[in-house]
């Protein structure tokens, strides 16, 4: 389980949300931890080839990069502070 941060998201309300914008936008499906009576946690599973997981961690990332909170000075986003994906 993964704990939703919503402060860092400029346009999505909840997990539930965040799910189905992650599916409609990049074909990735997570489970919203509101199913299992965590609102606001995702539960994500890794059962696919290594590629897969890198492709799919990468669409992850892209989704959340576009749906920051944007910071004004820096020009970086909330995201960008918070997402290290190592290979």
């Amino acid at each position: 389980m993964v704990k939703l941060n919503l402060l860092l998201l400029e346009d999505i309300e909840d997990d539930m949300e965040f799910c189905l914008k992650l599916a409609k936008e990049e074909s990735l499906i997570i489970l919203p931890g509101v199913t299992v009576g965590l609102k606001n946690w995702l539960r994500m599973t890794f059962a696919v080839e290594y590629s897969s997981l890198e492709d799919g961690l990468g669409r992850l990332k892209s989704f959340c990069q576009r749906h920051a909170k944007k910071y004004t000075l820096t020009g970086s986003t909330a995201v960008d502070q918070q997402i290290h994906v190592e290979h």
